[in-house]
């Protein structure tokens, strides 16, 4: 039993006569009668009596009737699913994103709008460290990253960057730091500090003391935090200063003042990664989002 089968015996019943149903169909007579005789036998039951010109629906063609129309509907709504799926309007978008990409202000502003524009599709969020995205858009867990430190281009996953922010030195509101207009390098010399933990990003500490010693000094790091919280709450404390992205200012964190560091050769750089031959419509539609943003 075919679709077009059912379609035609709808057109049939509810005209109640070939010829006008034909002419619904754009069709002739002939073809049409054929495929309700194959319906009729392939049911292995009578679904329509024939009386002088017209043709009226039996008991059990009333009933089919009912189902035909359903099984049509039902038709209709995956049809048009999969065509909402195809153009990104309906279906699920996995999206990775390390911790401080949110604080940049970036991502919730794409995700509001890309909600606004595409209210169907469903978004799966998933807080992970750059390689964590890697190997999850590898088996294809997530569907877009947003990374620090993107991995060397080999044919598998792209990326492009997305923003570059400044550091900037934190320290607590009654640091003896806190109260100069300006920070230098040789005031910083022999402070404690506070980092990310080595252990989490090697790369990153070590992009940390380069810049550090090629501004004249060495930071000496006695405390690890695994998070931007936890060392803003060790940083008022007053257990020692760090550095952080400049849009962390946003969160206006109680007991810590923020300083300008330009003369530090140092920047978070926000990389978008995806899988470089699967660029699905809905990551279509929201790297299009992403660059009306720029």
């Amino acid at each position: 039993m075919e679709l077009q089968q059912l379609r035609y015996f709808v057109a049939v019943a509810e005209t109640e006569n070939v010829g006008r149903a034909a002419e619904r169909l754009h069709i002739s007579q002939s073809p049409l009668s054929r495929q309700i005789r194959q319906l009729e036998d392939h049911l292995g039951l009578q679904l329509f009596e024939r009386v002088k010109q017209r043709v009226r629906l039996t008991t059990a063609g009333r009933d089919f009737l009912l189902e035909a129309r359903n099984l049509l509907a039902q038709a209709e709504r995956v049809e048009e699913q999969a065509r909402q799926a195809g153009r990104g309007e309906a279906c699920t978008l996995g999206i990775g994103y390390c911790e401080g990409v949110v604080h940049s202000g970036r991502l919730p502003v794409a995700l509001r709008q890309f909600r606004a524009a595409y209210p169907r599709v469903n978004l799966k969020l998933s807080t992970m460290r750059s390689g964590e995205q890697a190997e999850a858009l590898e088996r294809s867990a997530i569907d877009v990253g947003f990374v620090y430190n993107p991995p060397k281009p080999d044919g598998t996953l792209a990326s492009r960057l997305l923003t570059r922010e400044p550091f900037v030195l934190a320290m607590a509101e009654d640091h003896p730091l806190a109260a100069r207009p300006t920070v230098t390098p040789q005031d910083l010399d022999g402070l404690p500090w506070i980092a990310f933990p080595k252990a989490l990003n090697p790369a990153g500490r070590v992009r940390l003391l380069e810049a550090c010693e090629s501004s004249g000094f060495r930071p000496d790091i006695q405390f690890e935090a695994p998070q931007i919280s936890i060392i803003l709450g060790l940083v008022g404390a007053g257990l020692g200063v760090a550095v952080m992205q400049d849009s962390i200012q946003r969160m206006n964190p109680p007991g810590v003042v923020f300083k300008r560091v330009d003369w530090l050769p140092l920047a978070v750089e926000v990389h978008l990664l995806w899988r470089a031959q699967a660029q699905s419509a809905a990551l279509c539609n929201f790297m299009g989002v992403l660059g009306t943003l720029a």
